[in-house]
């Protein structure tokens, strides 16, 4: 067989690979994870209603934050409901996590207000000033997320009104922020998710400029990936496999938190806003509509 020939079957085998990492996958019927059907179950008269965000404890625990009252359902590994909390607290639910330790961290996106809750549920810390938009230290305008380090400190993405990230020790204590707005490297356009990777650098979704910024944890810009599309929700899993929603075009990426490679795209999702895991490796994708609004994905 001539040289040619054999460059052009690799050529033809590199094509394939690029177009199917980014050809859509119709959810459940191919690619490495497949949709599950009807995975949760409620008491007679409770479902899961519009839903902002999801977040998953170390042992499974799901919480899931609704935009409605009562704001929080917590439901077992097995998707059983345990219960509901959280009532009068919210003006407008917005983005979930739990850390390490069990803590549960939100954000209100119009009382512009960061929380932090005890695994049980109690209020242990709240940041902003209820209803009140600022650019202060001590104030936030309309909040979007918030990752926490190993040390315990933490960075909130600021968000809808302003277009920074603020970096908090383990206490509350504001140390620095970063981020104006704008489209050059380390201005954001609606900084919507932040997550962090297993060297401790901060992965945050500037949404409206349709790109991933990178950054130290002192705020020193490192890269962007501007090919995966507009980040709604990110989820760093522990062996940095970013799982990113699409919001725009509703899709779920599967990306190389490392390089940024995209390695599969499943598509299907409905109003889609943010992404979790839990531990056997089953993720779920918040959608803020009525109905089953978090749909669940299983690994082949």
């Amino acid at each position: 067989m001539n040289r040619f020939l054999w460059l052009g079957i690799l050529l033809s085998v590199l094509l394939v690979g690029l177009w199917s990492a980014g050809d859509p996958v119709q959810a459940g019927q191919s690619g490495s994870y497949h949709l599950v059907g009807e995975w949760a179950t409620f008491p007679s008269g409770i479902e899961f209603g519009p839903v902002a965000s999801v977040a998953h404890t170390a042992d499974g625990i799901m919480h899931v934050l609704r935009r409605g009252e009562p704001a929080f359902f917590t439901l077992d590994r097995n998707g059983k409901f345990l219960r509901s909390w959280g009532e009068d607290i919210f003006d407008w639910s917005h983005g979930l996590r739990v850390d390490r330790d069990g803590f549960i961290w939100a954000t209100d996106g119009r009382a512009h207000e960061v929380m932090k809750f005890s695994p049980s549920g109690e209020r242990l810390m709240t940041l902003g000033k209820r209803g009140v938009a600022g650019d202060g230290p001590d104030t936030f305008n309309r909040p979007t997320d918030v990752v926490v380090a190993h040390n315990g400190d933490f960075f909130v993405t600021d968000g809808y009104g302003n277009s920074r990230v603020l970096k908090f020790s383990k206490d509350g204590k504001f140390i620095k922020t970063w981020g104006t707005k704008g489209t050059a490297p380390g201005q954001f356009n609606l900084p919507h998710t932040i997550v962090m990777d297993s060297a401790g650098m901060l992965l945050v979704g500037d949404r409206e400029n349709h790109r991933i910024q990178i950054f130290d944890q002192d705020g020193n810009f490192l890269d962007q990936w501007t090919h995966l599309g507009a980040p709604y929700g990110l989820y760093m899993a522990p062996d940095d496999t970013l799982f990113m929603v699409e919001g725009e075009l509703d899709d779920l990426l599967i990306v190389d938190g490392r390089t940024g490679e995209l390695r599969e795209r499943i598509d299907g999702l409905e109003l889609s806003h943010w992404v979790s895991m839990d531990p056997e490796g089953n993720v779920y994708v918040a959608e803020v509509h009525d109905g089953l609004s978090v749909k669940k994905f299983a690994p082949r």
